[in-house]
């Protein structure tokens, strides 16, 4: 072992301390936190509020359709005829010190059919060699222009999939559901023009069909970041003079202690939802002026139990308008998380990474293979000089 231990005690004493007296933090905010929540739903003015300051440059929470801010909802039943789909994604990135030059993505689905008890589970690899697709820049493709690649292959995989469902057996409910967030946030910056416009086309594409069919789509986020609704809250309190000023993304300093997640813990009972909210983000005005709306509306969802286990739900406007598919997506996710017991994460969504999974031996196993196949067409291969020392050094 190389990492010598003894010399991070101290730091690892550190975290520790840094531990307490952030939980001391978050204890000391927590109550001012749920008293200004109770306050900003009794604000009739909250919507027109965090519209003109989104219009401005505002990052944070809005209010979305007719439900209060202070109203929790409780799981409905399932639809006796549903089948839920679910899909995740998994890849791996070029190697340079490989023996060959490629880059593989596989998707993995799992679907169930509740009134048949019928399961199914598969998945759809594709390794990618071509130059045009390597080098969409000019150079290698970095990793945030191949995971938007494999974020779209997963929602054109889970449209496929979902339609297929519906036209099969028309009077079935379907749920279609994916790992992560709904929206493809792509940097411009990071991307060609090209490749941003064929990413976007793809991915509105999928979106839109389930759109057509009345298919609801949601992204499950296990442990969400950020506080948009922090934000909200911040917003409610501001006097007239301060929230008339031209806002962008300004630093959240009321609760700094807390996020979403946090404050959500100590509202939500157990399977109860948050009402809906749209992202006032920039980003998101890419999705909310289009035809179907897109525009990335999200609840937060308490799937736990014996504690609380917060995760975010987000949905396309066209979802969270019909609260009878909001309801087919809160009491499936509730569901699902019932059967995982002690580790509350959706059952579909599990078995969905286990089929996309790529191990460190089947990544071996690909390079074995393609450079078997150079070697068949007379070509010269090798891995680098530096990845050979490599795997010497760590076999001793």
């Amino acid at each position: 072992m190389t990492l010598r231990l003894h010399k991070v005690t101290k730091q690892i004493d550190r975290l520790r301390e840094n531990a307490v007296v952030r939980a001391q933090h978050v204890q000391a905010e927590m109550p001012k936190a749920r008293e200004a929540f109770h306050q900003a739903a009794q604000r009739s003015d909250l919507y027109e509020r965090a519209r003109a300051a989104a219009e401005s440059g505002w990052d944070g929470a809005m209010p979305a359709g007719s439900e209060a801010l202070s109203s929790f909802k409780e799981a409905s039943t399932l639809p006796a005829a549903l089948t839920l789909v679910a899909v995740d994604g998994s890849q791996v990135y070029p190697d340079h010190h490989a023996a060959a030059l490629f880059y593989a993505i596989n998707i993995g689905f799992f679907l169930h059919r509740y009134d048949t008890g019928e399961t199914d589970a598969g998945s759809d690899p594709d390794i990618v060699f071509e130059d045009d697709s390597l080098y969409p820049d000019g150079n290698l493709i970095s990793q945030t222009i191949l995971n938007a690649r494999r974020t779209v292959e997963e929602m054109a995989t889970l449209q496929r999939i979902a339609l297929a469902e519906k036209q099969a057996a028309p009077g079935r409910a379907v749920l279609a559901l994916a790992d992560g967030g709904l929206a493809l946030r792509i940097d411009e910056k990071a991307f060609p023009p090209a490749e941003r416009g064929a990413l976007q086309n793809k991915f509105f594409a999928a979106i839109d069909k389930l759109a057509a069919e009345k298919i609801p789509v949601a992204g499950y986020i296990s442990r969400p970041g950020g506080s948009p609704v922090l934000a909200l809250l911040d917003l409610a309190q501001e006097d007239a003079a301060e929230h008339s000023r031209t806002r962008k993304a300004p630093k959240r300093t009321t609760f700094p202690a807390l996020d979403d997640s946090l404050l959500f813990e100590s509202l939500l009972p157990p399977g109860t939802r948050s009402p809906i909210f749209e992202f006032a983000a920039y980003w998101n005005n890419l999705y909310r002026n289009r035809e179907p709306n897109q525009s990335a509306h999200f609840f937060y969802l308490n799937v736990g139990r014996a504690y609380p286990v917060v995760a975010r739900v987000e949905v396309p406007a066209w979802t969270a308008a019909d609260p009878s598919l909001v309801d087919r997506v809160h009491s499936a996710l509730v569901e699902q998380c019932a059967v995982t017991l002690n580790d509350p994460y959706p059952y579909a969504l599990i078995r969905a990474d286990e089929e996309a999974f790529v191990s460190g031996e089947e990544k071996q196993y690909l390079e074995q293979q393609m450079a078997i196949a150079l070697i068949r067409g007379g070509m010269r291969v090798s891995r680098s000089e530096k990845l050979n020392h490599k795997g010497r050094a760590r076999k001793h």
